[in-house]
Formats: C-alpha cells, sequence, structure tokens
C-alpha cells in the first residue's frame, strides 16, 4: 500500500494542544505508531527531526505546530517586530524545518506529509493576522512541496479546518459570530478524532495515490470558502 511502510504505519505528529493532540491520539486508536512531539518550545532546526524521532522512515507527519503567541488575539499595529516574529514568522520557519529534517525519513517510506491549518486567511479573523500568516505560508508550503517532493515518493496536503480547533473557545465563537453566514450545513463542526482523523489517515492511503498538493477544507461546510 503505497504510503506505508512494510512493518506498519508510523506517525510523527508535531504541535501542542489541538489539533495535533486529538488527531494523534485519533490515529493511536487506528493501530498507527504514534510519535507526539507536542513541546512548541522545541526549537527547530534541520535536524530536530533526527533529534526527537525514532530511527526508520515515516509513513505520515503531521505539522499542527502553532505556539501560544499565534494562538494570541493581538492589534497588528500593536506588535513589535520581535512579536511579530514569534507569533507569524517563527511557526513558519519551523514548518520549513520540519519537512527539510522530515525529507530523508518521508522518502525512505514513500510517506506523507500533512499540514493542518486553521481557516483564517479565507475567512478573516479580526486580531489574528500573525496566525493567517502562518497558516496561509503552511498552506502554500504543502502545495510547493508536492511539486518537489512527487518524484521522492512524497505526497504532500493542507488540510484546513475551523479556527475552533486551534482558538480559544470565546475567540473561535465570537469570529464564527462575525463571519459565518450560517450554521454548518452538516450540523456541527467535525470532531478532530472521529471524523478529522479519518480524514488524515485517508490521505496516507494507496487508494488516494493520485492525489497531492491538495487544499482540503473539513469544517462541516461553515465557512465554504472560495
Amino acid at each position: 500500500m503505497a504510503g506505508r511502510g512494510v512493518a506498519g504505519p508510523r506517525a510523527l505528529i508535531v504541535g501542542a494542544g489541538d489539533p495535533a493532540s486529538s488527531v494523534a491520539a485519533g490515529l493511536d486508536a487506528r493501530g498507527w505508531a504514534v510519535q507526539h512531539l507536542d513541546d512548541d518550545s522545541i526549537e527547530w532546526t534541520d535536524a530536530t527531526v533526527d533529534q526527537h524521532a525514532a530511527p526508520g522512515g515515516i509513513d505520515l507527519v503531521v505539522h499542527a505546530r502553532y505556539p501560544a503567541a499565534s494562538r494570541r488575539k493581538a492589534d497588528l499595529v500593536s506588535l513589535s517586530a520581535v512579536d511579530w516574529h514569534a507569533a507569524a514568522d517563527e511557526p513558519l520557519e519551523a514548518a520549513i524545518r520540519l519537512a527539510r529534517g522530515a525529507h530523508p525519513r518521508l522518502a525512505e517510506a514513500g510517506g506523507t506529509i500533512v499540514f493542518l491549518v486553521p481557516l483564517m486567511a479565507s475567512a478573516g479573523g479580526e486580531g489574528f493576522a500573525p496566525l493567517a500568516t502562518a497558516a496561509e505560508g503552511s498552506r502554500l508550503l504543502a502545495k510547493s512541496l508536492a511539486k518537489t517532493w512527487g518524484g521522492d515518493g512524497i505526497r504532500a496536503h493542507a488540510l484546513t479546518l475551523d479556527p475552533s480547533a486551534f482558538l480559544d473557545a470565546d475567540d473561535a465563537a465570537g469570529m464564527a459570530e462575525a463571519n459565518a453566514l450560517h450554521d454548518p450545513p452538516l450540523g456541527h463542526v467535525p470532531d478532530l478524532s472521529s471524523e478529522i482523523t479519518p480524514i488524515v489517515d485517508a490521505l496516507t492511503t494507496g487508494d488516494l495515490a493520485a492525489l497531492t498538493g491538495a487544499s482540503l477544507v473539513a469544517d462541516g461546510g461553515l465557512w465554504m470558502p472560495g
């Protein structure tokens, strides 16, 4: 089966809190051997994967690392250059270094890298310009990796989730009230463990081997970005 190691599927999940924690738990329940790096204070370099991950090929890397500085509401004009770097630039730089460090392991296994991103840039979110910047950068990074690493047997995707997967409940509710025109057509925002995790899992399978560079939105139809 494309995208899965012979000895069984191995996943590296990166990011503290949700959505990383729920997806890690969901993959574990589905039989994956999961290693979860849940410390957002790790200073990422090209060698971080080798320093923290078990040896051998990796079938799946899930990036959902958005430190507290990214998830904190702030007025753009009040942010210093240092604040902006911590909230927007550093998370994207870390995502690039994660991808570079994981490349040999993913190529060995014919693996998949999935970036979980909040639906910020399309929907808008007052006070969250840094998070929107990091999210959109990660989404475009997935497309670039799909184009350049396809020949190495690696697929890359961005899976866009409702902002509530990343933000404090009050902030997420305020954003929905300000921007959403209707309730989710499916009746609810998808559950991370039971509904989002199966999508992540499916993206690694041979059944979807023809799909790479996708920007998928899984939010129950709440935002429907064009």
